[in-house]
């Protein structure tokens, strides 16, 4: 086969959506405007949202241990060696800052106005989910001084830290504003948000407060486990409101997407088809590493592994960044690894159900495995086993679902969940909630998380494998069933990885005076991850 390279998969690490031009404009001011209404930006803001964290999603296919390269292609450059630069993830930093304008706008638009509260509060909880995806990538970045218009071209950047803790103090306000809103009766009471321009959660503002409950907590949970950052946990640990409650269904973008050009769902349109029928992942295939939970390797895992990976358990797979390979290390012939229907016309479960699916954007299962670990640390009082196991039974679950939300005949997630547990591992601690051990629980409820997470939220399941060092890999180890490490790459770190991505060049050109200086791929770090 011809060495070629057309870059679908790591598109996302070379280019961005967004110009240098686009993310400046960010600083223009959007209160000005006579274009447009916060009734209007809101939900068009919440679709966007959705593409930014699919783009979030796919530049860590790579990095995060979930595809790798093919046989009879080269020119994956940085994909392979983590040689990046500043030129690579910009879309990243500029999809967050465009993103955030909008939802600046609503605000800035909304406030005050007691009939539109819903509306400032889904904002500011929608721009708070998007700057944590920011700083969970970049560190510090501009956050007081950004969004303000011709005022403020050069932001300063603000501390991670600082920046959690106001995106904590923001969510906190959103719920009360939310729920003082639910409390007026008579003719003072807030408009109600329409299903027909909510996206997400049709107008159900108990959602919302769960969706935002259950974003503070993960931003808690991370905080916590940094000295610097725990008696502010543990302050706010105490306040969360649990008579709110957490995320028990999938929080899902659908603003009515179709088979046409443009209309698609995202994920669909990156590891499925295109509105043509043309596939999308054509020089991609899973990891040896990811298949090990699912072909009995490290988890047997038949049920989603049939569900995700087309061929399975015979699905082809490489070590990211080797190139001897055999001819049949490729993806099946017209279709993509991560495509279990039976033709682009034919949509079906897994991750890629069909082009009209909903856009992931918090799982129910990643909710119940953030209350496990909670739970299992002692930051609120719960059984994290039960939390555990619900976690397993909302992957199955959102896995089995069609593009509609509907079950499949033969694919029950109840029995098969179960049988996941108690009959293909019935004394695998990966699986079945360790008794004892903190260490060894954390690892379960992690790797648990990362499985659910699979090309569904890659930059958060390698976030967290970052942040406790789960699922366990075999530093520096040439088994790629061992380490999702790239067999080319460049890092010095010990486990061959990356720490983080680098600012956008454009930041060194527009904003030089503030962007903070020594960052580098492999020896800086977020300020969550102490490994």
């Amino acid at each position: 086969m011809k060495k070629i390279f057309n870059g679908l998969l790591i598109v996302a690490l070379a280019v961005g959506f967004t110009s240098c031009k686009k993310y400046l404009d960010i600083n223009e001011n959007t209160n000005s405007s006579t274009e447009s209404t916060p009734d209007l930006v809101l939900p068009q803001a919440i679709v966007n949202s959705a593409a930014v964290s699919q783009s979030y999603n796919s530049a860590y296919y790579f990095p995060g241990g979930f595809a790798a390269n093919i046989y009879g292609v080269g020119g994956y450059g940085a994909g392979v060696t983590y040689a990046y630069t500043a030129t690579n993830f910009t879309n990243l930093f500029s999809g967050v800052y465009n993103n955030a304008t909008d939802y600046q706008y609503v605000i800035d638009n909304t406030a005050g106005n007691g009939s539109l509260i819903y509306s400032n509060a889904i904002a500011k909880i929608m721009k708070s989910f998007m700057f944590s995806k920011l700083v969970d990538q970049y560190n510090d970045v501009p956050y007081t001084e950004a969004l303000k218009g011709s005022a403020v071209l050069t932001p300063k950047y603000d501390k991670a830290e600082d920046i959690y803790k106001d995106l904590v103090a923001q969510l906190t306000a959103s719920i009360k504003a939310i729920t003082d809103g639910q409390a007026v009766t008579g003719t003072n009471k807030p408009a109600t948000v329409a299903a027909s321009t909510d996206p997400m959660f049709k107008g159900d503002m108990n959602l919302w407060k769960k969706f935002a409950n259950t974003l503070k907590l993960r931003l808690l949970i991370k905080m916590a486990g940094v000295p610097a950052q725990s008696a502010y946990a543990t302050t706010e640990f105490a306040a969360l409101s649990t008579s709110v409650g957490f995320l028990e269904t999938d929080a899902l973008v659908n603003p009515g997407y179709l088979k046409e050009a443009n209309r698609q769902n995202p994920l669909y349109n990156s590891l499925a088809f295109g509105s043509d029928g043309v596939r999308a992942q054509a020089q991609a295939v899973p990891t040896i590493w990811i298949l090990t939970f699912y072909n009995g390797t490290k988890i047997s895992d038949q049920g989603r592994g049939y569900a995700m990976y087309r061929g399975f358990p015979s699905t082809a797979v490489n070590r990211l960044g080797e190139e001897n390979l055999a001819s049949t290390v490729v993806p099946p012939a017209g279709s993509t690894s991560w495509f279990t229907g039976t033709d682009a016309n034919t949509p079906y479960i897994g991750v890629a159900k069909g082009p009209s699916q909903g856009q992931p954007i918090l799982l129910a299962a990643e909710s119940r495995f953030l209350q496990a670990e909670a739970f299992a640390r002692g930051y609120l009082t719960g059984s994290a086993k039960t939390a555990f196991d619900e976690g397993i039974k909302a992957s199955f679950k959102y896995i089995y679902q069609d593009q509609t939300g509907a079950a499949i005949a033969g694919w029950d997630y109840l029995s098969e969940s179960a049988a996941y547990q108690t009959q293909e591992n019935p004394n695998n601690p990966l699986v079945n909630y360790p008794a004892t051990g903190l260490q060894a629980q954390i690892e379960a409820i992690i790797t648990q998380k990362y499985i659910a997470m699979n090309v569904i939220h890659c930059d958060e399941a390698f976030n967290e494998f970052k942040r406790t060092g789960f699922p366990r890999i075999v530093e520096g180890s040439s088994d790629g069933r061992l380490t999702f490490a790239s067999k080319q790459s460049q890092s010095t770190r010990p486990d061959k990885l990356i720490g983080r991505v680098l600012y956008p060049s454009q930041e060194y050109a527009y904003n030089p005076g503030n962007v903070p200086a020594g960052v580098t791929l492999f020896g800086s770090r977020i300020f969550w991850d102490l490994n």
